[in-house]
């Protein structure tokens, strides 16, 4: 049997990372929600998105990917920024392309628009989690599989 850190991918840990994103999604959604009446909605966004980020950094590092280093966390936190922006150019585009040239064909723009979200995320969950398995967190991998015995 392959060794799950050299596999393609590992559903345990996936299934911890997508919980990791729904965690952050709800932490992002409750501090837009508790600031909203405090401050702008612009201002709100920001601070909601800053909060989403660092729970979806802290919590991916230690619970979906296991990385326990703390010399290597500002490496882990540049990795995850450039995997986390790639992810998000990538949802932004397919959202426009589902959401504002091909959905709309065949639904009302409202549902279109939906659509391209979902799709953008979707898309965005992918390639975030193999970008964080295989680049942010490449590192904790090749450390584990070269302490175990031959």
């Amino acid at each position: 049997m392959p060794n799950a850190d050299r596999t393609l991918i590992n559903f345990h840990e996936f299934g911890r990372f997508f919980i990791t994103g729904v965690v952050a999604t709800v932490g992002n959604l409750a501090t837009v929600a508790g600031l909203r009446g405090i401050i702008v909605y612009s201002y709100a966004l920001l601070a909601g998105l800053s909060v989403g980020l660092a729970i979806s950094f802290s919590v991916g590092k230690l619970f979906a990917f296991r990385s326990r280093s703390l010399s290597g966390t500002g490496g882990e936190l540049a990795r995850f920024l450039m995997v986390y922006a790639f992810g998000a150019a990538i949802f932004w585009a397919i959202g426009m392309v589902v959401g504002v040239k091909l959905a709309p064909q065949f639904m009302p723009p409202k549902w279109a628009e939906l659509l391209g979200v979902l799709a953008g995320a979707s898309v965005m969950v992918v390639t975030s989690y193999f970008g964080h398995r295989w680049f942010t967190y490449a590192h904790r991998r090749e450390a584990t599989v070269a302490q175990r015995p031959l």
